[in-house]
């Protein structure tokens, strides 16, 4: 009976060691957790080419650098300077604009590439040729000091709930400035 009281004690530890009678203690949900690693953060994606999407030819139509900053309440701020096509060292801007969002995480997705991501809703307030735009229904990923975005793929256009991008591509991100 000693021994049986023993070896009880022993696998409790055991298993209380290693984790397996507790489970996860931890109270932050992913959704808290993808707030907080984008909470007060600025990005940068650095001359890059622009394409034309409308056409078959995706021929570059402007060399971009983006300046992305998101606040404690998730609102964006893209500053995008455009630059001429044969520009491709972004000497001369020839002008810039400004474009403002919210952005509302909705939760964990897996994209067609099985990265685990967020479903994201964009929602632009703002838009510096007084232009109105549609919410863009995307996915958005971080991994360390590199932020995604969702893009395009076959019927997931981003015009819907329905039709949210489902891919990423892990060559256009954006880099984190570190402040």
């Amino acid at each position: 009976m000693k021994n049986t009281w023993i070896t009880i004690a022993l696998l409790s530890m055991l298993l209380f060691a290693c984790g397996g009678s507790e489970g996860d203690t931890t109270t932050e949900t992913p959704k808290e957790s993808s707030v907080t690693n984008l909470s007060n953060t600025d990005w940068v994606k650095e001359c890059v080419p622009y394409y034309d999407l409308s056409s078959d030819d995706s021929k570059v139509v402007w060399y971009v650098s983006i300046r992305l900053s998101i606040d404690a309440s998730l609102e964006s701020t893209y500053k995008t300077a455009f630059y001429r096509p044969t520009d491709t060292t972004c000497d001369a801007m020839l002008f810039d604009a400004l474009d403002i969002s919210k952005l509302e995480i909705t939760g964990k997705v897996i994209s067609e590439e099985s990265i685990v991501a967020n479903s994201l809703n964009e929602t632009f307030i703002y838009h510096s040729d007084n232009s109105e735009l549609l919410p863009k229904y995307t996915l958005i990923y971080v991994n360390s000091e590199k932020l995604y975005f969702g893009r395009e793929s076959g019927s997931n256009l981003g015009e819907t709930p329905e039709t949210r991008h489902s891919s990423i591509s892990l060559a256009d991100y954006f880099t984190q400035v570190i402040k």
